[in-house]
């Protein structure tokens, strides 16, 4: 590859080798005068990182000379870098050269003629180190010799004068070799030990880059889209090594949850370093390729068929020649994962499966479950398999380790046919659903338990199927499938004896818990005070926890005070963490933190909040039951109490969180994204919504986004589909239409109609009065069934009525008199001020602003705008700037000074880039780069990015 070409896409992962390479090169350090030893493995990216100093260097001014080493073999060419860097300089400077220097004609094209008499190499390598001086005298002059390892002798000898004898004008050297390619009898690896001696040089190796920095390539050069699930096969698969990543992703491997082949090309350009193993290293390399390193060297041997000496011989040939690496004190481990896949895949079936047989009987006694249960199904061995994948699961349930616990119970509920006599399947069934619930895969437990009931046979009893339905109860619950949760814990009820049993007893938490969800308090009561009753009776911590719980919530709800709800939560929450009831403490943290928030105390509320997602993380429950749930609703505080960026952090969890959570987390980052106006999000999030639509939560959250976004796109017809869906899709899966987020979505929509009404012909605002009337009848029959509205649900109440008085007093239609539009507005704005929500009391603001410039009341006018716009600007909310602006246009002001960072990502906001692209262009977060854009649309008071650029071209910030 030319190292000499632009890059033509960002770099990636590589800021602080950049950074040290350009300094060491003498781009931005000018006096530097070392010479940089670029090492790394085949395809880490020395060639990508070569390629951005060149043309950094460059742009800095420097002549950049590439010259390559070329695998010849015995036909290498002598000096064919140096050649091929001269070859690069224009003709006319090169035949000042050739004048000045004559020795260095044969490395010139043109001027090597085939009778010209030898020259002696010192005066061959004193021209060149002389010529390269001259080439500096007029500008500065980068070197960059790739491939050493492919390097001829004489290139060698040539590198090792230039950088003892050295240079006396501004001339840097990189020198880039693979340290995969080392092996012991390397011509280059003595060259290399003695180079380094030398004074001013300096080596630095590329290590694989981290699992965020390959997501991010994966995304850059992927064609499509990449799921959660795909982009972690690539980041898994890669090794960090970004050749790796392009030839994984060019092959569609990352397409679907399963992990195919190696590909044949990249298979090729691994296996071929085998060829240089003895048959005895060949034969370890290929057992090790099925192991997973806890086997132990005794069985490694006996499947390779070696003794211990030989065993030693073929690990020292295999380390030497870069295929195995030593990992530890005793552990060796292939020095890319995906070596060892293509080797795996390369065995023939007969061979593979005799060596998981020899390696399975040569295991000692201790040998990890999970070690054995691998060797034993490739092996054939089901029973012996099954036996081992039920230890590894409760192994790993053990140590919180739940996402390999829910994949070693459902491997075993594969093999259940070779499970012995008198195995509890059912008990296997909801202890794998149990591991998939606390893994965050709720909906994947869900279908197991549905399939395990489905399958029962006819003559299971009450009890066995009673099971069962508790299960599916619990776990309906948790997956906000309502109605599922209620009928099933209403047949065990009517299945189970009432009598003193633990299984009863959670019988009767699961109908006081489902019904509490439907507001069925009495009969809820009843329930949860006859599971305390079994449970105290019968020692039961976990549903005791429980049903108190939910008594607590009940309480509440009937008028409790908030402080003495608070009090009870905490005797549960310490009760439950001194039994070492994980989901009961949590449960009991994410319910006290709601009765805090309903009750306006907010600051309590955010350190209950977070205090539930620290004890999950602490716990290994980060992403099971009310774990999540303090992740999830602390970025959903952070937004409503107005850190945005904040909010953002928390939902950027990464590939290693389970797909349906991060779309959950999505949610909440699309509703910054509407506040800010990001309108090309609608079509980013689409793979999204197929998430959204399993929890009511996101549910409410991305459609309230939505309805701003479509708003804002001038698609009002998209904003009431998204609106119309979720209320219809709430009937249908939860608990009918009368949901409290629907007084929200009201809101919203009404005051975007009210938003486009004026510019309407008379007939269309007729129509958008009588839905606006609509609306309103069901915000009062969803105010009439919920009887206990907290501050943020009565702050809605009332924007919703003023909205819907804005559109009559817009339109002329039943319009409300001045003083009940202030009045009404006066109740939304006080009631978001309490809420402590600066984003909506800013947007309440200026719509009671509004009503009162419309009544000649200025003065009042102007003292809400100006707070109003300063949250905006802070908030980069450009919708609401622009509301503003055309209620009160801003007066132009001083010249404005941006800081050299926001200059740069003002630039790259001209070129119509979005943060994340800036953020990758500029080697900086995107929440760094949204903070930038917002520093900048408040210093230059724009309500838009389009507006602050014109801004800053008219005010020439954008001139170099």
């Amino acid at each position: 590859m030319a190292t000499d070409r632009a890059p033509s896409t960002a770099l990636v992962g590589r800021t602080r080798e950049l950074d040290e390479l350009l300094a060491l090169a003498g781009i931005s350090e000018p006096a530097a005068r070392d010479v940089v030893l670029l090492g790394g493995d085949a395809g880490i990216g020395k060639t990508r990182l070569l390629r951005e100093l060149g043309a950094r260097a460059r742009g800095a001014g420097h002549r950049v000379l590439v010259g390559h080493c070329l695998d010849l073999g015995d036909s290498a060419l002598p000096y064919q870098p140096f050649a091929e860097a001269f070859a690069a300089v224009p003709a006319p400077d090169r035949d000042r050269l050739a004048d000045r220097f004559p020795a260095l004609a044969a490395l010139l094209p043109g001027h090597a003629a085939a009778e010209a008499p030898g020259v002696e190499r010192g005066e061959l390598f004193a021209s060149v180190v002389a010529a390269l001086d001259a080439l500096a005298a007029d500008q500065p002059l980068l070197l960059v010799i790739e491939d050493a390892h492919w390097a001829d002798a004489s290139t060698r000898h040539l590198i090792r004068y230039a950088l003892v004898q050295g240079f006396e004008g501004p001339v840097h050297v990189v020198v880039s070799y693979r340290t995969d390619d080392l092996h012991r009898r390397h011509p280059l690896r003595p060259a290399l030990a003695e180079w380094v001696r030398l004074a001013g040089v300096r080596r630095l190796e590329l290590a694989p880059l981290d699992d965020g920095d390959v997501a991010d390539l994966a995304r850059l050069q992927a064609s499509d889209q990449l799921d959660f699930e795909e982009l972690r096969a690539v980041v898994q698969r890669a090794g960090g090594n970004a050749f790796f990543v392009e030839e994984l992703l060019e092959a569609g491997h990352g397409r679907g949850t399963a992990p195919g082949p190696v590909p044949e090309t990249l298979s090729d350009v691994l296996l071929v370093r085998l060829e240089r193993l003895d048959e005895q290293a060949r034969r370890l390399v290929r057992a090790a390729s099925v192991t997973d390193g806890r086997e132990g060297f005794a069985a490694l041997a006996a499947a390779a068929g070696l003794t211990e000496v030989e065993l030693d011989a073929a690990l020292e040939s295999a380390v030497d020649h870069k295929v195995l690496r030593r990992q530890g004190p005793d552990d060796y481990g292939f020095r890319h994962a995906l070596l060892g896949e293509a080797l795996r895949d390369n065995l023939l079936p007969g061979e593979r499966r005799r060596i998981h047989a020899a390696l399975l009987a040569s295991l000692p006694a201790d040998a990890p479950p999970a070690t054995v249960a691998r060797h034993a199904l490739a092996a054939g061995e089901r029973t012996t398999a099954f036996g081992a994948l039920v230890r590894a699961a409760q192994a790993a349930d053990r140590v919180a380790g739940y996402d390999e616990a829910a994949h070693h119970y459902e491997q075993a509920l594969e093999l259940v046919d070779a499970a012995p006599d008198g195995t509890d399947e059912i008990g296997l069934v909801i202890d794998a659903a149990h591991a998939l619930v606390t893994s965050g895969q709720v909906m994947r437990a869900v279908e197991l338990l549905r399939e395990g009931l489905a399958q029962l046979p006819a003559g299971a009893g009450p009890l066995v199927r009673g099971r069962l339905l508790v299960a599916i109860g619990n776990t309906a619950y948790f997956a906000n499938l309502d109605r599922e949760a209620h009928e099933a814990s209403f047949e065990a009820a009517g299945l189970v004896p009432d009598d003193d049993t633990v299984l009863r007893a959670e019988v009767a938490a699961l109908q006081a818990r489902t019904l509490a969800a439907r507001r069925a308090d009495a009969e809820a009561t009843t329930w949860g005070e006859r599971a305390v009753e079994i449970a105290e009776r019968l020692g039961t911590e976990t549903v005791i926890s429980d049903a108190k719980a939910t008594l607590i919530r009940v309480m509440v709800r009937s008028g409790e005070d908030p402080t003495t709800a608070r009090a009870r939560f905490q005797e549960l929450i310490v009760r439950s963490r001194a039994s070492g009831h994980v989901l009961g403490e949590l449960r009991g943290l994410h319910q006290m933190a709601f009765v805090l928030f309903n009750a306006g105390a907010l600051d309590e509320a955010e350190q209950a909040f977070a205090e539930g997602k620290r004890r999950a993380e602490e716990t290994g429950w980060s992403w099971g039951p009310y774990g999540f749930d303090g992740r999830y609703f602390g970025a959903l505080m952070a937004y409503l109490r107005g850190r945005w960026d904040e909010a953002l952090d928390l939902c950027d969890v990464g590939p290693e969180a389970p797909p349906t959570l991060a779309a959950y987390l999505g949610s909440i980052s699309l509703l910054v994204a509407a506040g800010r106006g990001d309108v090309p999000q609608i079509e980013r999030t689409l793979p999204l919504r197929v998430w959204w639509r399993d929890e009511v939560a996101s549910a409410v959250h991305s459609s309230a986004a939505l309805i701003d976004l479509y708003a804002e796109a001038g698609d009002l017809a998209a904003a009431r589909r998204v609106h119309d869906e979720l209320v219809e899709r709430h009937d249908r899966m939860w608990d009918g239409p009368w949901f409290p987020g629907r007084v929200r979505l009201t809101a919203l929509l009404v005051g975007q109609y009210a938003a486009v009404a004026a510019s309407l012909l008379r007939d269309e605002q007729s129509a958008l009065v009588a839905h606006a009337a609509e609306l309103w009848a069901a915000v009062e029959g969803v105010v009439e069934r919920h009887r206990a509205f907290g501050p943020e649900g009565r702050a809605w109440q009332d924007r919703a009525a003023a909205e819907t008085a804005r559109l009559r007093w817009v339109c002329g239609i039943d319009a409300p008199e001045a003083d009940e539009l202030l009045r009404r507005w006066r109740s939304a704005h006080e009631g978001f001020v309490a809420l402590d929500d600066p984003y909506e009391t800013a947007r309440s603001a200026t719509r009671l602003a509004a009503v009162l410039l419309a009544t000649g009341e200025v003065d009042a006018a102007g003292a809400l705008l100006t707070p109003a716009r300063a949250t905006a600007a802070r908030l980069g909310a450009a919708p609401l700037l622009g509301e503003i602006d055309r209620l009160a246009p801003r007066q132009g002001g001083g010249p404005v000074t941006l800081t050299p960072r926001e200059q740069e990502v003002l630039r790259q906001v001209a070129l119509g880039l979005s943060n994340g692209e800036i953020g990758r262009r500029l080697f900086i977060s995107t929440k760094t780069v949204s903070v930038h854009v917002s520093n900048v649309l408040a210093k230059l008071t724009a309500s838009s990015r389009t507006e602050a650029v014109a801004i800053a071209r008219r005010q020439r910030l954008l001139d170099d």
